[in-house]
């Protein structure tokens, strides 16, 4: 029998070098061939890896990397580290930039370079590398600062309040995986609001990321669909819940053509923060305090825009939000447009999958499959008009009309 499984395991990584090799071949004359290579070489990697080394990596290095790195940030390791040019730095320089024991940097930064988040150039001596220099930029390290604040708790906590409610899945907003590890009453992001840091880091690690994914102009037939027979007496476009106002900015720079109204909806506290930033100064973005819970104010807009919205919420919510824009749509001209992941009803990307946990234990809500959103836009009264995707992985264009 281990003869069996050893002769298997072979043929397995046989087969995984064969496509590395045949992925890398190909991504020397195609750059966007890169991610076939990645994919199969992390293919190779699970078949290299016993099961056992599969599960050590899993219970010691991920929880370890995930603490390290969030520590990591506080001690400001990833910033020292690319000052001076990058010049190799021991643990007593890294320990002087906030006062820190020389001692605990040192398991801090022997544990980074493990985990390739430094690279280690002797005993006790670090230098940059790629990874190095995107973390010790704020925006980058926002994601850390956020992910590991919001819900870290949540999923240590996950188990005990699933098996509270006899494993249910999660469908109150603000009785679920949140609430349960925080002792916190409301929505998670009431809690959000009031940690101002967590709340920066959000805005700008958001923002930061999907600056390296398909913009959802890139999918959509914007010209056709939104800028050709545009209505000037009814030409709003409105992003409701659009944070600090980055997507309209930028589908401002990609379609200067788009002469309408440029929207932003958000709550009081949210208004507030985008106009400190200067959001709106001049007059080309509108900035209007709006919750999506109650009753849309513009009415027969050309198009209401959702970007990682309806992801926030159970369907009873998300229902909630696509009556009121329903409400306010001009049949034949107005249209909603939902920007986020559509998972894929097999063989559904890490990234995705990864996702669906993270709204589960943030806001006990959920990624969807394109059937999942077809039932839930139909089950308000509308209908997809089309679906537009890019490569694995990312957010989805849905775009939803009145039948």
């Amino acid at each position: 029998m281990a003869d069996q499984e050893t002769k298997a395991q072979q043929d397995r990584i046989a087969k995984a070098l064969s496509q590395v090799a045949a992925d890398g071949s190909k991504f020397q004359k195609d750059p966007e061939a890169r991610k076939e290579l990645v994919a199969s070489a992390r293919e190779l990697l699970d078949a290299a890896e016993t099961p056992v080394e599969s599960l050590l990596w899993h219970i010691w290095a991920l929880p370890t990397r995930t603490v390290a790195a969030r520590i990591a940030v506080d001690l400001k390791l990833f910033e020292t580290a690319t000052s001076n040019n990058g010049s190799p730095k021991t643990n007593e320089q890294f320990a002087a930039a906030t006062g820190a024991s020389p001692s605990l940097v040192k398991r801090i930064t022997r544990t980074c370079a493990s985990m390739n988040m430094l690279d280690e150039q002797g005993p006790g001596i670090y230098g940059p590398n790629a990874l190095t220099k995107l973390l010790a930029q704020p925006q980058y390290a926002a994601g850390i600062i956020f992910c590991f604040d919001t819900t870290q708790n949540s999923f240590a906590q996950m188990p005990g309040y699933l098996r509270n409610t006899k494993f249910q899945n999660p469908e109150s907003p603000v009785d679920g995986p949140f609430q349960f590890a925080n002792k916190h009453n409301g929505h998670a992001f009431t809690w959000l609001t009031a940690h101002p840091e967590v709340f920066a880091a959000f805005h700008g690690y958001v923002h930061t990321l999907r600056t390296h994914r398909p913009a959802w102009t890139e999918m959509y037939p914007v010209k056709e669909r939104l800028v050709e027979d545009l209505k000037m007496d009814a030409s709003a476009f409105v992003d409701l819940g659009g944070g600090v106002g980055q997507t309209l900015q930028d589908f401002n720079k990609a379609v200067p053509e788009y002469t309408g109204r440029l929207v932003l909806q958000e709550l009081g506290e949210v208004i507030g923060a985008a106009t400190a930033m200067g959001v709106g100064e001049d007059k080309r973005i509108e900035l209007q305090v709006h919750d999506f819970f109650t009753p849309q104010p513009i009415r027969g807009a050309r198009a209401y825009f959702m970007r990682s919205v309806l992801h926030d919420w159970p369907d009873e919510q998300c229902r909630q939000i696509l009556t009121h824009v329903k409400d306010a749509m001009e049949p034949g001209y107005s249209r909603i447009l939902i920007s986020d992941c559509v998972l894929a009803d097999e063989k559904a990307a890490w990234q995705h999958m990864a996702l669906d946990f993270y709204m589960m234990a943030q806001a006990s809500s959920q990624e969807r499959t394109e059937t999942e959103w077809h039932v839930l836009i139909e089950s308000c009264g509308l209908k997809i008009a089309g679906i537009y995707t890019k490569d694995q992985g990312n957010e989805g264009l849905i775009e939803v009309v009145i039948p």
